[in-house]
């Protein structure tokens, strides 16, 4: 196996930030941040109706069984790799029935059985974004599927282990976070809508409880024994918010901002508005140090945000080096029978010039 299906592997494990949202007219809308030192052979990718993959397995492994063969029942879009050749591996995406959903790092959490339970089929964690999206309509499908139909296993992904937990949410407004725990998935319903990384979503809502103070409501002016203390500046309702990039602040921001922050009216102003979120969770260039960064740069960046829309079937999203939002429109893929793929466009800025 060469160097370059390794390193590709190893971005499963990027770490991230997402929020469920809803706009004021009614329309589901779901983003994330995608945080990491590299991204390579990553393209916004359209997997059709019909087609046929593995839920495990891959030929650089020398593991593929034909038991493990399975043909999708809905299309769907969202940015991910074609490396492991067998099967599309998404990060994050939307198909053609409004389930969105993506995954996020769970480092020292994560925990798989090494045989799938008896009568299900065995599902690589690197493998679930993409088979949910290619076989479920609702998050009820998708628990049903994760603890009934299928067991992820604990297996290595061109030599590297997917250590994640996944969100996924519909057209109900539901969204729900699946947890690999203890060999088993744990499932959270009804959720805030709100996850990043380790550690697991139980802790990260505990958490909660330290922050109740933070509000988005100005500090009065007081009058302190006869001495009048007047504010000089804005925004003293978040003091105490934190501003670091660790996944339990950026837990809290993101809380924070999708429970005070302007849904907007409609899509076009939900998803700008999402953006907006993200960006205040995002991690800027240099900040975030990478200690042990082989052939990649020495840091961290949020490398794209995405986002998507369980009515329209739209997916957007803008990287690090390009903030134009692109988009692509599942209802004009429906008829494709091939995959295809769009680029990031995540290297070069695209300016409008006005003059």
């Amino acid at each position: 196996m060469n160097s370059k299906i390794r390193q590709v592997a190893k971005q499963l494990n990027a770490g991230c930030s997402s929020i469920a949202w809803e706009t004021q007219d009614g329309k589901h809308i779901w983003g994330r941040n995608y945080d990491f030192n590299s991204i390579a052979e990553s393209a916004t990718t359209v997997v059709p109706r019909g087609l046929k993959y593995y839920t495990a397995g891959t030929p650089y492994d020398h593991n593929l069984s034909e038991e493990n063969i399975v043909t999708s029942k809905y299309a769907a879009v969202g940015v991910g790799i074609m490396a492991m050749q067998v099967t599309p591996v998404f990060y994050e995406g939307i198909n053609e029935k409004g389930l969105m959903g993506g995954q996020l790092f769970y480092a020292g959490f994560a925990s798989f059985p090494d045989v799938p339970r008896p009568n299900s089929q065995e599902l690589n964690p690197g493998y679930v974004v993409t088979h949910a999206l290619l076989q479920c309509a609702t998050v009820d499908e998708v628990v049903d599927l994760l603890t009934k139909k299928a067991t992820c296993v604990n297996q290595s992904l061109a030599g590297s282990t997917a250590t994640v937990h996944w969100v996924f949410s519909d057209r109900s407004g539901e969204t729900i976070i699946i947890e690999p725990d203890n060999q088993q998935m744990t499932i959270y319903r009804h959720t805030a809508g709100v996850m990043t990384n380790s550690p697991d979503y139980r802790w990260h809502k505990q958490n909660l409880l330290s922050y109740l103070n933070v509000k988005n409501d100005e500090f009065p002016d007081r009058n302190m024994d006869g001495i009048e203390v007047q504010k000089p500046f804005k925004g003293t309702g978040a003091l105490g918010l934190p501003g670091d990039f660790t996944s339990q602040s950026r837990f809290i921001r993101a809380s924070f901002l999708k429970y005070y922050g302007i849904k907007g009216q409609n899509e076009e102003e939900g998803i700008q508005y999402l953006f907006h979120l993200l960006d205040n969770v995002a991690m800027p260039l240099g900040i975030v140090k990478v200690a042990d960064h082989g052939n990649q740069q020495d840091y961290d960046e949020t490398i794209y945000s995405a986002a998507m829309c369980a009515e329209s079937l739209k997916f957007y999203w803008k990287s690090y080096k390009n903030s134009t939002v692109q988009c692509v429109d599942l209802n004009h893929e429906l008829n494709n029978t091939e995959v295809k793929s769009f680029p990031l466009n995540n290297e070069t800025p695209d300016f409008k010039n006005v003059n």
